[in-house]
């Protein structure tokens, strides 16, 4: 019987304990804004620029709330082995997230000069505190940037399917002079389709053949990779003109 009678108690106990723990008083999670580069290292190449410089753009991620007012980022460069560009080959610009933006960009200018012809330099860059924002996470908080005046082959994946299937610098340096490509990524393929994927090959293609065509003693080969020393053997081109 005196069980049956403490049930009512313990029951009214129960209430006026979970009824202390309201919403009003369960914080919210807040953190101190900070931002992360979204990816570790990018290269430039001023192979197609006829300008003397550069302003290069690298993403970052805001941790934290958007604002309505424009916020500052800040980079400091690490002097180590892998910066090697000299003070006078760049400038940096500063790191800006605009107003309702989860993302932001750093703004550097890039120097051309006649030694990056035969080489590359680079910049090894990392996150600092601001009066905006703090440094986010370790992994995601430095950045290398290089910069040259050779060509930089990129990833031949869909390069493959329309223009040469095997990547070298030189079938690369004559699909920029022949179509004025230089990416060929699944998003260039999508905006193009493969009508248009098809008559790019097809350009680049009756540029090799009639090269080789008008040079027989000096055909267009492969300078590097895999078939180094070989002819670029286009995947399209007309060929009622050149068969």
């Amino acid at each position: 019987m005196k069980k049956l009678k403490l049930i009512p108690y313990l029951a009214l106990v129960l209430m006026v304990v979970f009824a202390g723990c309201t919403k009003q008083d369960i914080a919210p999670f807040t953190a101190d804004p900070a931002v992360n580069f979204t990816s570790k290292s990018t290269e430039y190449s001023f192979l197609t620029n006829p300008g003397e410089d550069h302003v290069q753009e690298i993403d970052v991620h805001i941790v934290g709330n958007a604002t309505d007012h424009k916020r500052y980022f800040n980079v400091q460069v690490i002097n180590d082995s892998l910066t090697t560009a000299r003070p006078d080959q760049y400038e940096i610009i500063g790191g800006v997230v605009n107003p309702g933006e989860f993302k932001g960009k750093l703004s550097i200018r890039l120097f051309k000069s006649p030694e990056l012809d035969n080489d590359k330099v680079s910049l090894h860059l990392k996150l600092v505190e601001s009066e905006d924002f703090k440094k986010g996470s370790i992994e995601m908080s430095d950045f290398t940037l290089a910069w040259t005046n050779k060509v930089i082959v990129p990833a031949w994946t869909f390069y493959r399917f329309f223009f040469t299937a095997t990547a070298s610098t030189a079938a690369y340096r004559a699909i920029v002079e022949s179509t004025g490509v230089t990416k060929f990524a699944v998003s260039d393929y999508l905006a193009v389709g493969p009508i248009g994927a098809e008559a790019l090959g097809t350009k680049f293609g009756d540029y090799v053949m009639q090269w080789n065509k008008d040079n027989p003693d000096n055909p267009l080969l492969h300078d590097d990779g895999t078939k180094a020393g070989e002819k670029i053997v286009p995947i399209y081109y007309t060929r009622s003109k050149f068969e």
